[in-house]
Formats: C-alpha cells, sequence, structure tokens
C-alpha cells in the first residue's frame, strides 16, 4: 500500500506536533516539581499497640525566614509502657535532640538526649510504672537549639507528642 504525498505530509505534520506537545508536557513538567514545596518530614510513633503519623509542630526553612506551625498529636502512653519513635533520614542524618516530660513525685521532669548526624533513626522512651513515671509528652527537635544574637534558642522544626 502507498501513501499519498498529502497523507505522508499530514502524517509528519501530527508526528512533529504530538513531539512538540510532548517535550512541552515534560517542560511544564520539571518545572513544576522543581518549584514544589519540599514535604515537611513526618516522624512514626508507636505505642500500646496503636501507630501515628507525626507532622511538624513547626516547620522552617534552612534559612529560618518561611515557618509553618501544624497541631500536637495525641498518642496514648500507658504507665508501663514504652513509646517508639521512628525517624526518617532527613532528620536522623543531621543533628536532632529528643526532649521528654515526665510526671515525677514533686511535679514534671524534664530530660534530654541529643543525637549526632547519623547516628539514630529509632528511639524508645519508656513510662515507668514502678515507681510512677508517666511519660506527658515529647518533643524532637532538629537541629538542636541553636542560639540567636540575643542568646534564645532557635530551632528548625519540632515535632510535638502529647502521651498522657
Amino acid at each position: 500500500m502507498r501513501l499519498q504525498p498529502r497523507t505522508i505530509k499530514i502524517l509528519a505534520l501530527l508526528a512533529t506536533l504530538v513531539a512538540v506537545v510532548a517535550v512541552a508536557f515534560v517542560a511544564v513538567l520539571v518545572v513544576a516539581v522543581d518549584k514544589a514545596d519540599p514535604r515537611e518530614p513526618v516522624i512514626s510513633a508507636f505505642a500500646d499497640g496503636k501507630a501515628i503519623k507525626v507532622a511538624p509542630l513547626s516547620y522552617c526553612s534552612a534559612e529560618l525566614d518561611d515557618c509553618t506551625t501544624g497541631e500536637i498529636a495525641q498518642l496514648d502512653v500507658p504507665a508501663g509502657t514504652a513509646l517508639q519513635l521512628s525517624l526518617p533520614h532527613e532528620i536522623s542524618d543531621g543533628k536532632w535532640r529528643l526532649v521528654m516530660t515526665f510526671q515525677g513525685p514533686n511535679g514534671p521532669e524534664f530530660w534530654h538526649v541529643e543525637y549526632g548526624p547519623g547516628e539514630r533513626t529509632t528511639a524508645t522512651v519508656e513510662s515507668k510504672a514502678t515507681p510512677p513515671q508517666q511519660l506527658l509528652g515529647i518533643e524532637i527537635q532538629w537541629p538542636p537549639a541553636i542560639l540567636d544574637n540575643a542568646g534564645r534558642p532557635i530551632t528548625r522544626a519540632i515535632w510535638s507528642i502529647k502521651t498522657a
């Protein structure tokens, strides 16, 4: 079967049009992905048979000039059980701090542990039954607080979980 010269020209024009549209689509897609806001890292938390994903309570750009706020997550951690945390590499590849608040015999007690880059991607926090030491909540601070010119602590991002 032989195609007419006019049919060949129409098919060539259609092929060219499809190629131009495909290139334009890919270009628009690349620009859109490049301009898209990076996703904020999410922490996984597990306790007493329940798992949740924890979005940041506060999250700022690396320059600390563009910040968003979220909500405190809630996950009950009965005394005598543990809270298990899993951090994505965006957090654990840098310095981070785990701040824990317990209900002690004389009121709230605060503890913190700092981790270096790549040191840990998980953490377990025990809520002791004996002596009673109920875990009230935790915060992940990333990176650990740095000081501004006035000596006040600055943290790029905070994830917070209320546990009691």
